[in-house]
C-alpha cells in the first residue's frame, strides 16, 4: 500500500507475551496501515499486545469488570507523541482465543490475529459495534482490508471463515 520510499502512516509496535512464537508481524502492520490510510491522513502510532488468555482476562476484569478472556480490548489514548504522530492507543488481542476460533472454523491462525488487530484499530478510530449497524460497518471495513491483502471472509459475521485462497 505504501509507495516505494514512503513509510507507514500508522506505526505499529507489537509486543508478544503469548506462547505463540511466530506472528505475522509484517502482515499485521500492513493490514493496520491500510485500514488507517483508508480513513485518516495524520501520522499516528499504536501499540499492539499479543497476550495469552490469562493476561487478557486480567485486563478485561480490571478495565471492563468482566471476569473472562476475550478476543480484543482497545484502549484509546488520543495523545500527541514527540515525533508528531497522534498516539491512538493500545490494542490487546488474545492468541489463545485466536488459535481456538481459527481451528473451530478451519481458517489460518494468522488471519484470525489480523482480524482481531483490525477490530481493535477500528475501535481506536471511533467505530463501535454495540448495535447491528455498527457491527455491520466494522465487519465491512475489516473485510475490505482483508480482501486487499488476499485474505477473504465469507458473508458470516464477524470474520467467520477467514481464508487465503492460496492456503496458510
Amino acid at each position: 500500500m505504501t509507495r516505494e520510499g514512503e513509510g507507514p502512516l500508522l506505526v505499529v509496535r507489537i509486543a508478544n507475551s503469548s506462547a505463540e512464537r511466530r506472528l505475522p508481524r509484517a502482515l499485521i502492520r500492513e493490514a493496520l496501515d491500510r485500514a488507517y490510510r483508508a480513513r485518516r491522513r495524520k501520522p499516528a502510532a499504536m501499540d499492539l499486545a499479543v497476550l495469552d488468555d490469562d493476561a487478557i482476562r486480567r485486563l478485561n476484569r480490571r478495565h471492563l469488570f468482566r471476569d473472562r478472556a476475550t478476543d480484543v480490548l482497545a484502549f484509546d489514548d488520543g495523545e500527541e507523541e514527540q515525533d508528531g504522530r497522534l498516539r491512538l492507543g493500545d490494542v490487546a488481542i488474545s492468541a489463545g482465543t485466536a488459535r481456538r476460533e481459527a481451528a473451530a472454523r478451519g481458517v489460518p491462525f494468522r488471519n484470525e490475529l489480523i482480524f482481531y488487530a483490525l477490530h481493535g484499530l477500528l475501535h481506536l478510530m471511533g467505530m463501535r459495534d454495540d448495535d447491528d449497524e455498527g457491527r455491520r460497518r466494522m465487519h465491512l471495513a475489516q473485510a475490505k482490508t482483508l480482501g486487499e491483502l488476499g485474505l477473504k471472509t465469507d458473508d458470516s459475521f464477524p470474520g467467520d471463515a477467514l481464508a487465503r485462497p492460496d492456503g496458510e
